[in-house]
């Protein structure tokens, strides 16, 4: 294999390890599952970016194209990782416990009472808009 063969499958190598990443990552947090240390993702990401980088110096064209989403992938989802830290304030309502009575409209306009659910196991999930 040519210097140019090896560095154009670096700048192939570069995006399948960023995507891969990324793929786990959304997984996780679809399941609820993302990680306290999140430094592995971040890791692996700017790899990728490296990665990326020489093969836009020393590859060829096939491996300098493969190069651009490795180092946008790479760089984008760290920075989503580090913008997103979630503080919970002191007495947050943790997973088990008991919610505070409350009440809001439902998706008819009708008012729903949170005592309603008083003895029945319920699932309530929020979405908050980001990583």
């Amino acid at each position: 294999m040519n210097s140019k063969g090896l560095w154009n499958g670096i700048g192939i190598a570069a995006p399948v390890l960023a995507i891969g990443c990324a793929m786990v990552w959304f997984r996780m947090n679809s399941d609820v599952g993302i990680p306290d240390n999140r430094a592995l993702f971040v890791a692996v990401w700017l790899t990728a970016v490296v990665l990326g980088c020489v093969a836009l110096v020393k590859a060829g064209w096939i491996g300098r194209i493969a190069a651009v989403p490795a180092i946008a992938i790479g760089l984008f989802l760290p920075y989503t990782v580090s913008i997103s830290e979630q503080i919970l304030p002191p007495g947050a309502i943790q997973v088990g416990d008991t919610i505070p009575a409350f009440s809001a409209p439902n998706e008819h306009g009708e008012i729903f009472d949170s005592a309603r659910l008083r003895g029945n196991p319920v699932l309530i999930k929020f979405f908050r808009a980001h990583w």
